[in-house]
């Protein structure tokens, strides 16, 4: 994408939390009051309008890492987590404070990276708002240990693998910060469902090209925070192969 990758395009801070917290408040008037994303609109999220910076940015990354769908795929709406009310701020400040023990623990780097998540409509709200409940087995592809599977942000059409479609047609995904630290590699196979010591903080399929980010159930809601959820329609041949 141009000079930046989609990573440096879309990546904010963390120190900018409470400048992110006031825009959010003054855009409160772009809630989306279509009955289809009601939900999200009900739970503090803000629809990006399409005329923004921000909107186009995280459509081009989403499509292009569709691949061979690029054009056979949507973007419908995209919504930001406005963390609104002390339940989304201290999601966020836990967020920020793992982050900060996990970069002094690996020398100051906490090798945050923007990844997405892909699931049923219904599966994507309570993610917003309750968190992470349970880590789902991925269908369809080669498991890696026991833990919350997500996609390097330059492959959304992995994740959309794991997207469900709603009764208007649509799948929605996460693009979520996540804490990855020091990762370790993980067999194809492997029942691992914890670091193998101190020194890991996550996994991945591989180690130089990966593919998979695999956080443990026991970081899975202090090492993901949802940032965006992409609503989108896609080829039927999503999650068929």
């Amino acid at each position: 994408m141009d000079k930046l990758g989609f990573e440096e395009q879309v990546s904010i801070s963390l120190d900018d939390h409470d400048t992110l917290v006031a825009d959010s408040e003054t855009d409160s008037s772009d809630t989306s009051s279509s009955d289809q994303f009601r939900c999200f609109a009900r739970n503090g999220l803000i629809k990006v309008e399409e005329d923004r910076n921000e909107h186009d940015i995280i459509k081009k990354g989403f499509l292009v890492g569709m691949g061979q769908l690029e054009k056979e795929t949507d973007v419908v709406a995209v919504h930001r987590n406005s963390y609104a009310g002390l339940t989304g701020q201290a999601r966020f400040e836990t967020f920020r404070i793992f982050a900060q023990a996990v970069a002094q623990k690996c020398g100051g780097n906490a090798n945050i990276k923007y990844a997405w998540y892909g699931g049923s409509r219904e599966e994507i709200f309570e993610i917003i708002t309750h968190g992470f409940s349970r880590c789902r087995r991925p269908e369809k592809i080669e498991v890696y240990g026991h833990g919350v599977y997500l996609s390097p942000a330059k492959f959304s059409m992995d994740g959309a693998l794991s997207s469900g479609v709603d009764e208007n047609g649509l799948r929605h995904m996460l693009l979520c910060r996540v804490i990855l630290g020091k990762s370790e590699a993980i067999c194809a196979g492997s029942d691992q469902f914890q670091p193998s010591s101190k020194d890991f903080d996550s996994g991945v399929d591989n180690l130089f090209a990966p593919r998979k980010y695999i956080i443990w159930s026991a970081y899975m809601n202090s090492h993901i925070f949802p940032n965006y959820v992409v609503s989108f329609k896609a080829s039927s041949s999503v999650g068929e192969t």
